[in-house]
């Protein structure tokens, strides 16, 4: 009984540390954030900063400004901080939560490249019989731009990715594995910047640099359809589809469909908005699934 109550201490403590640490990370990339917007307008000749701003809102202008979806990568080039969280529900009663799932920093550093540096996830398992916390693969991604044309001229986008999750997180939770991922992806919307609606696609492979046998290559290909209406409105569907080769799942099939709405952007003040979202998700038409049904949501802080 003392040991139970043990566990549950280091429990709470580790939760509550994640909390706290997330809510540092945020408040520091806002205050970060806050001083490269309050440099904008500011010694325009001289500052790195607004010039790199300057040029971060030229190259969004050219493709769609639709909202990131909750599931799927997006294939525009995004800049912000990005934070998700996902709880999904087993048959047996059992439940894992992720706090993060490796959001984080998306920094557009070109005319057509963007780059993510990965907050590692913590993930709280929870079973009949025990429960068990820690931390994920840190994550990192690059994404570049192929071709792009914004509302007025074509409202169409085409990009690629590149995906790293190294083995640095806890035992339990760590693929232990590098993971690369390739990702192709693409969208085409119809209407203004005010309403219409748009379709995304994207195709990958994570591919694990060896334990073929036990790890396997999860192929995914995401459908999404997104609607944008009374003006911060962005009510979406995704289809998952994801076919494993080798590993414990092998020849196994998964379709998981995710029905959900983003809202924003909100003004917060000078280039910061604020975007969030909630969505529902269950596995359908398939005998096998990984999960029974789940949460996702979303918030972004974008600059």
């Amino acid at each position: 009984m003392k040991q139970s109550r043990l566990l549950s201490t280091s429990h709470f403590q580790q939760k509550s540390w994640n909390t706290k640490g997330t809510i540092i990370i945020l408040l520091s990339v806002f205050s970060v954030t806050n001083s490269f917007a309050s440099n904008e307008g500011t010694e325009p000749d001289s500052s790195f900063f607004s010039h790199w701003l300057d040029n971060v809102t030229k190259t969004q202008e050219v493709q769609p400004h639709w909202e990131p979806l909750l599931s799927m990568p997006s294939p525009r080039l995004t800049q912000g901080l990005r934070y998700n969280y996902n709880q999904q529900s087993f048959p047996n009663s059992s439940k894992l939560t992720n706090y993060g799932m490796g959001k984080g920093l998306e920094l557009i550093l070109g005319e057509n490249v963007e780059v993510q540096i990965g907050i590692p996830a913590y993930l709280d398992r929870e079973t009949p019989k025990a429960a068990t916390s820690g931390w994920a693969d840190e994550t990192f991604l690059s994404r570049f731009r192929f071709i792009a044309a914004n509302e007025e001229n074509g409202n169409y986008i085409v990009s690629g990715s590149f995906g790293l999750s190294m083995p640095t997180g806890s035992d339990q939770f760590s693929s232990h594995n590098t993971i690369l991922t390739p990702t192709f992806a693409a969208g085409k919307g119809w209407g203004t910047r005010q309403y219409g609606i748009n379709i995304q696609s994207s195709l990958s492979a994570s591919v694990p640099n060896n334990n073929l046998s036990t790890t396997g290559i999860p192929l995914s290909w995401i459908f999404a359809l997104q609607a944008h209406i009374l003006q911060n409105f962005w009510p979406e569907i995704e289809a998952n589809y994801t076919h494993w080769c080798k590993g414990a799942y092998d020849g196994r099939e998964q379709l998981v469909l995710t029905y959900g709405i983003n809202f924003g952007r909100f003004d917060i003040n000078n280039r910061k908005k604020i975007t969030f979202g909630i969505g529902y998700q269950e596995p359908r038409w398939a005998n096998f699934s990984t999960f029974s049904r789940g949460w996702i949501s979303t918030v972004k802080l974008s600059f």
